[in-house]
């Protein structure tokens, strides 16, 4: 669950540029062929890919820390279907050789796996810990793309902690704006407009090493890709911004 740099753009320019370019991070590897389905989402520009049947990090509802304006996510390793922006490789290209699903094609195996996204089950149920924020400005991570190194799995590092078997350590850029954007966070919701605005990254910046965010994207992406890839629109559970 997206490049944010505090340009003075309008909100829909700033909003399609972040989605347009969730995390270029891609590495240019031989084309092959993989199943796939290359899609458009409604109320979201370009072209998005449902990786089938493929492993996959979900970094959407992951705390991330910030070092050197890249922040590192504590990411589970899942199963499945999930999507992303197609991503082809390389670029420009009338034919591209590759996109996101190739990338991700030969992981874990291959020392890495892509980040990309699927509903976070843990944010669909009223039990769950996880929720749906809508900032009015701030920072998040942007990991949709992302490269995760395996290497990672089963260590400790000294920003991150430890990381169990069954998650990585992906890298995601950081976003500030001053536009609307969402973030997956904590639940149950903070009590205070502080803690709120804590998790919106308000008064973080690419600078502030060690900072903790959380993983953002434009308003309603979560809920429209989740549409996209399920063909079912979920339940949030949301978080508002207390008064005081």
């Amino acid at each position: 669950m997206t490049q944010l740099h505090g340009a003075k753009l309008s909100p829909f320019r700033a909003a399609t540029s972040w989605a347009a370019s969730f995390f270029l991070f891609i590495i240019l590897l031989p084309g092959a062929a993989v199943p796939q389905t290359v899609t458009t989402c409604p109320g979201l520009p370009g072209k998005y890919v449902i990786l089938k049947n493929q492993p996959y990090a979900l970094c959407a509802g992951a705390q991330s820390v910030n070092f050197d304006k890249v922040t590192y996510a504590k990411c589970p390793i899942l199963h499945g279907n999930s999507i992303s922006l197609q991503q082809n490789y390389p670029f420009p290209s009338v034919e591209p050789e590759g996109n996101i699903a190739t990338v991700n094609q030969g992981a874990p195996n291959s020392g890495y796996i892509v980040s990309t996204y699927s509903p976070p089950v843990e944010a669909t149920v009223p039990s769950g810990n996880v929720a749906l924020y809508t900032c009015e400005g701030g920072s998040a991570a942007q990991c949709d793309g992302g490269l995760c190194f395996t290497s990672t799995t089963g260590t400790s590092g000294p920003l991150w902690g430890s990381v169990s078997n069954n998650q990585v350590i992906c890298s995601c850029p950081v976003s500030t704006l001053n536009i609307p954007f969402e973030v997956f966070g904590p639940y149950p919701c903070p009590a205070t407009a502080a803690e709120f605005d804590s998790v919106c990254g308000s008064n973080v910046s690419a600078i502030n090493n060690g900072a903790t965010l959380y993983i953002g994207g434009p308003p309603s992406t979560g809920v429209r890709l989740s549409e996209c890839l399920t063909g079912k629109k979920p339940t949030f559970n949301r978080c508002t911004r207390p008064e005081r």
